[in-house]
């Protein structure tokens, strides 16, 4: 049985990444789960929060905003509503994301919704977490 697969991110706007894996584990909405190479295929909706992938005998993380996985004995492919590795991620923005965001959900004036700011909130404190894990 091999011991890696492909893992594919891709957002929007973009391939965040595509690379040779020995595990991922992703936020599922009924919680995280791991996958690894012959896994079953299945189909599951993902939940804001990080992906952890080893990858080169390294750990390494990405920061989604929910999406779904399409899970092969092969292949892995996160399609993300958003999605950013976390070498990527611009640690200052995202603190100043969470800021305004809070700002927001406090009641001060903001073009923000109040389900938006629950919502950046929470995309931005991921964003926060795998920048720091990665670091």
């Amino acid at each position: 049985m091999a011991k890696s697969f492909q893992l594919s991110i891709v957002a929007p706007d973009r391939n965040v990444a595509e690379l040779e894996v020995e595990s991922v584990t992703v936020p599922g909405i009924a919680g995280y789960f791991g996958v690894w190479a012959g896994h079953e295929p299945i189909i599951a909706a993902l939940k804001p929060g990080i992906i952890e992938f080893l990858a080169g005998g390294g750990r390494q993380y990405a920061s989604i905003g929910g999406g779904f996985a399409e899970v092969s004995p092969t292949n892995v492919t996160i399609l993300a509503d958003d999605a950013q590795l976390a070498t990527e991620i611009d640690l200052a923005k995202a603190e100043f994301d969470l800021e305004e965001a809070l700002r927001a959900l406090k009641g001060e004036v903001s073009t923000m919704t109040t389900a938006e700011a629950a919502d950046a909130v929470e995309r931005a404190m991921f964003r926060i977490r795998a920048a720091k894990k990665s670091s």
